[in-house]
This record gives C-alpha cells, sequence and structure tokens, in this order.
C-alpha cells in the first residue's frame, strides 16, 4: 500500500477559537443526552461483528478540511479522526448529485442498474409518491439480516412518500427530513411550480434564471421558515412475526438553527445506550448544503463565514459522536467512515465550498464533483495511513458485509471489498472506475489516467456535452484536470474507451426513476 505524510498542516495540537467554550457546550450535551444511560453505560457485548456508524456530508468538498489541505477553515475533530485512521485522497461517489450517490452507497451498484437517477430531474425531488429501493438490497437490509440493529438519523433524499421511507429498506428505526435542507421551498416561486410552468412551454432558461436569483437571494439571507421542511420519526415495529410502521411529523418546518445539535444528541444517545446486538447507524448531515445555518454557539466564529461556520458544527458533530464512542467504551468495536455524498456546489459561488485543486464540482463528473473526503476510524483495526489507492462509496456494502460476515445475495454488484486494504494488508483491489450523470457514462479511469467521454460544468455558462475528441489526464501528476494528454496518448485513449464501452454493455440499463414524477405534473 502507498501512503505519505499528511500533506494539510500538523494536525494534532490544534485547537479552534471558543474551544474552552465548545468543549464547555460538548460536557453538557452529553450529560443531557446521556444521563438516563450513563449508569448503566457499557460496550455492546464483544463480537466478532463490529458496530458501523457511516456519516455522509451534504455537498462538502474535497478541499473543505484541513486535513485536505484547506488553509481557512478549523476541523480539529475530523482531522483527529484522520490522523488516527485512514484518509483515502482518491474516493469517489457514483455521481455528482446527492440521490443517485447515496442510492449507489444502499446497494452497492451504480445508477443506471437501478434507475436511481432520472435525465430531468438529477434528484428525487418533493411529493414524489414513487419508490426506488422496493427491487434493490440494501447495506441496512443485510446488516440487519445478520442480526444488527439498524437506524437512520438526518437526511434521506430517497423518496419522501411513506412508502419510501428508510424503515421500509432495512432500517428499523429513522429520525430525520426526506430531502435536503433547501427543499420545500415556500419563500418565493415553488419549485413546483417553476417545473408546471417548464412542462407547459416556459422557456427552460428563462425559468432557471428565476429560480437561480431566488435561491441566491433565500441563501444569502436565510430563514427557516422559507423551507416548510419535516421532522420525521418513523419505526418498525414487529410483533409475532407482524410489521407494522409507526410514522409522525414531529415539526413543520424544522428549526434549522438547532436542528444539528437535535440530529446530534439522537445519534449520541443511540450509540451511547447499551446494545444486545452490534448496530449499523447512518448519519445523513444537513450540512455543509445550502442555506446555512448555524447553531447560536457556532454562528460567525469562524474566518470561513456562514459556511466555515456550518463546517465548524458539523466537526463538532463528529467529536460528539467519537467521544460518546470513547466513554461507552465502543470505541474499539466500532467502525466509523465519514464521506460526503458529493462535491461543492460551486454555481453559489463564494456561498459553497471547494474542491480544493480538483476541477469543478456539484453536477460536474470532473474530480471535484465525484472525489470526495473519505475516512475511516478504528482504533487498533484500522491502521492509519495516507491511502491513494482507488476507492468509492459503492464499495462500503460490500466492505461493510464482509466485516460483519454478512452474506450477500448472488446480484451483480460493482462495489469491491476494501476491508484488507483498511486493515493494512493490501493495496486497494479497485483499478478502475466509472462516473455517471443522467444515467450516462461521462468518463473512465483506469490506474492514474482518466478519460472525459463527456462533460457537464459545475459553474453557470460551463459547456455540457459530448466530447469530441475525448480528454486524456494524468490524475497521478495533474489532479486538477489541466493538461490533456490525449494527443500524446492516443493508444491509451483507445484502450480505455473500449474498456468503458464493454462496461456499458455488460450492464442491463434500468430507465430513470427519478422522471417518474413528471407524470402526475403534466396532468
Amino acid at each position: 500500500m502507498k501512503h505519505s505524510a499528511s500533506f494539510a498542516r500538523p494536525l494534532a495540537g490544534q485547537l479552534p477559537p471558543l474551544h474552552v467554550k465548545r468543549k464547555l457546550i460538548t460536557a453538557l450535551a452529553a450529560l443531557s443526552v446521556c444521563a438516563l444511560s450513563s449508569m448503566q453505560a457499557q460496550a455492546t457485548p464483544a463480537t466478532s461483528s463490529p458496530n458501523m456508524i457511516l456519516l455522509v456530508a451534504d455537498d462538502m468538498g474535497w478541499g473543505d478540511l484541513a486535513s485536505y489541505g484547506n488553509p481557512v477553515l478549523e476541523t480539529p475533530n475530523l482531522d483527529q479522526m484522520a490522523q488516527e485512521g485512514q484518509r483515502w485522497t482518491d474516493f469517489y461517489v457514483s455521481s455528482p448529485v446527492c440521490s443517485p450517490s447515496r442510492g449507489a452507497m444502499l446497494t452497492g451498484r451504480v445508477e443506471t442498474r437501478t434507475g436511481m437517477y432520472g435525465v430531468h430531474n438529477n434528484v428525487v425531488i418533493e411529493n414524489d409518491p414513487n419508490t426506488f429501493l422496493d427491487k434493490e438490497v440494501t447495506l441496512a437490509q443485510l446488516l440487519k439480516d445478520s442480526g444488527y440493529r439498524t437506524a437512520l438519523f438526518g437526511k434521506w433524499h430517497l423518496g419522501d412518500s411513506t412508502a419510501a421511507y428508510p424503515t421500509r429498506s432495512g432500517f428499523d428505526t429513522w429520525w430525520g427530513t426526506p430531502m435536503s435542507n433547501d427543499g420545500y421551498f415556500v419563500g418565493g416561486v415553488t419549485p413546483e411550480e417553476l417545473r408546471k410552468r417548464a412542462l407547459a412551454g416556459e422557456s427552460p432558461q428563462k425559468l432557471y434564471a428565476e429560480y437561480l436569483a431566488q435561491a441566491t437571494a433565500s441563501f444569502t439571507e436565510p430563514k427557516s421558515g422559507m423551507w416548510n421542511i419535516p421532522l420525521v420519526k418513523s419505526d418498525r415495529v414487529e410483533v409475532d412475526g407482524q410489521v407494522r410502521f409507526e410514522d409522525q411529523v414531529l415539526e413543520r418546518p424544522i428549526d434549522q438553527k438547532t436542528y444539528n445539535r437535535r440530529l446530534t444528541d439522537q445519534v449520541v444517545n443511540y450509540v451511547s445506550q447499551p446494545h444486545e446486538q452490534p448496530f449499523f447507524v447512518w448519519v445523513g448531515y444537513e450540512k455543509p448544503h445550502l442555506p446555512h445555518f448555524a447553531g447560536p454557539e457556532f454562528e460567525g466564529t469562524s474566518k470561513g463565514g456562514r459556511l466555515g461556520d456550518a463546517i465548524a458544527e458539523l466537526d463538532h458533530s463528529v467529536g460528539r459522536v467519537l467521544d460518546s464512542l470513547r466513554r461507552s467504551g465502543n470505541d474499539k468495536n466500532t467502525l466509523v467512515v465519514f464521506v460526503s455524498d458529493n462535491g461543492p456546489w460551486l454555481r453559489f459561488e463564494e456561498l459553497v465550498g471547494s474542491a480544493g485543486v480538483l476541477r469543478e464540482g456539484k453536477k460536474s463528473t470532473y474530480e471535484g464533483g465525484v472525489r470526495v473526503p473519505a475516512i475511516f476510524w478504528q482504533p487498533g483495526v484500522i491502521k492509519p495511513a495516507v491511502v491513494h489507492g482507488i476507492g468509492a462509496a459503492y464499495d462500503l456494502l460490500p466492505t461493510f458485509s464482509a466485516l460483519a460476515g454478512a452474506r450477500v445475495p448472488a446480484i451483480e454488484l460493482d462495489g469491491v471489498d476494501l476491508s484488507e486494504t483498511l486493515k493494512g494488508r493490501r493495496e486497494s483491489p479497485r483499478t478502475a472506475l466509472p462516473y455517471y450523470l443522467g444515467g450516462k457514462l461521462m468518463a473512465w479511469r483506469e490506474g492514474e489516467w482518466k478519460l472525459n467521454i463527456h462533460e457537464s460544468s459545475a459553474r453557470i455558462g460551463g459547456h455540457e456535452g459530448k466530447l469530441n475528441p475525448p480528454t486524456l489526464y494524468n490524475l497521478g501528476s495533474d489532479p486538477g484536470e489541466k493538461y490533456d494528454q490525449a494527443a500524446k496518448q492516443p493508444a491509451i485513449v483507445q484502450r480505455l474507451l473500449k474498456n468503458a464501452e464493454a462496461f456499458e454493455q455488460s450492464i442491463s440499463k434500468a430507465p430513470p426513476r427519478f422522471d417518474l414524477v413528471l407524470q402526475s405534473l403534466k396532468q
């Protein structure tokens, strides 16, 4: 395995501004959440199956963490997690937008196999009556069938009808929001009205300009009431072999200034309790997706403005989760993984984060849209390192399944098992990677070479379409994709193009299920 020293500033001994205040906040939060369980807190009984926690940030760029080189934003908890565990430099999501990315994490399969993508709707939209995981085996279901308790806290974004809730796809319980924290906008012309006007024949360019101006204004001076987001509690209850679901809306709209603290309270309370079975917890953070809201103790504390405040609170949340594992004695028996669902939303310019040296961001399959921060942590099990091998979010299903001893059904998976790499025994087994957007194979990577076949810009006014000829970059020496090598390396272009086409032809492509809702809007 190739390891190197961190290229960021030193991780140890750095504390954020107001660290004394924040440590006091952490202590008070721990007391308020764990008071009932502190007397009985104990580690999960020793087992060969570790607990697993997957922390998923929303729209966090590859360059948004200090451990990935950010010179302004302070992320001491995630930096310490990276120092104690593995920080992967070349870790990818399946698509540069949220719902397909999360769907692939859950299924271990690229979205073209499952239909969890859209040509007209990149992601699942509000009030969609359809479900998307009903024919798929999910990571939560695999682990549940292997004796795990399963819980999801936070963002879902794979359907907001009750039939599409996480509790219908392998999770025992869910506390969180169905969509991103900019969903259900009511502070002006709603997205549903804009879609209906587009279907009626209005100019897409005119409508997009209207959306962009309105969204920019609301993100610049956000107020919780602009987004009518529900906070949902859902439980799967099984008695004598009979299953029922208990679903309720706890709050609408959510108070976004206090939401992250309350979300973290839920996670800390869950992992701090005694467990007779191993647990799998998925935490879908709302941060640093726009609009940026930070709790009162973080507001105005970062040199990075609203974005910095939001990332500081997210980092603090991660620290609270790790501390709760240490207190309960579960730290050495719990694998914690931190990733983002895609890159930064660059269309909103200075309001958002950074992909660092990488090109483009969200909605682009250049590296900045799909290469994300990824940190693996389990003291005594995960070998501390900086790993430069290729990994992907859909590798999590086979990796978690291998660590849990779960039996994976005979289905076509795109993920590979990374567990031996995590333990420091071998290099990453992944050598190739497809890049998808809207069901289209946009690019293909083998080793350090990447062939871009189509492109989609993350920026306003950027080019979109097929590249003729394709472009070729060596990501080992040129991660920013600045210097096209296609003319100098025609043999490599042909080899990658042939292999990309072979992969595409091997897939039975499912139709775009995120576009189904448009039929109801036409009525």
